[in-house]
């Protein structure tokens, strides 16, 4: 929480204009790296005596779900030149000239600042 108040005090300081993203669907979109297996639904009937389905994603529920999320989105942030702070791996900043971008990843939420309102469009 403490990154927050300063990505927060940073924008403040600076007048730059704050954008927060709420990604609806983030936990869906992690590739799972182990099996993960899941008891079908109550009422869902298998052919078989198979009462349990393999996992491809992963689901909200999943405990590997946020991990997974972020481990995404951290690898198409660092592919379009994000670096990730030591300090806090939830904060990428990427820098090319004058132009500074900062993103906070919270959870299923991102904040995104700048020095140049035209630099992401």
């Amino acid at each position: 929480m403490t990154s927050v108040w300063c990505f927060l005090a940073v924008v403040v300081a600076k007048q730059w204009e704050l954008h927060q993203l709420d990604v609806n669907n983030a936990f869906l979109q992690g590739d799972l790296n182990e099996e993960v297996y899941m008891k079908l639904s109550p009422g869902y009937r298998r052919t078989g005596g198979n009462n349990v389905s393999r996992l491809k994603k992963s689901l909200y529920g999943c405990h590997q779900a946020p991990g997974q999320w972020f481990a995404k989105l951290s690898s198409k942030l660092c592919e379009y030149d994000f670096t990730r702070s030591y300090a806090d791996y939830s904060l990428f900043t990427y820098r090319k000239g004058a132009t500074f971008i900062a993103l906070l990843v919270c959870v299923d939420d991102i904040l995104l600042t700048d020095n140049d309102a035209e630099a992401y469009k």
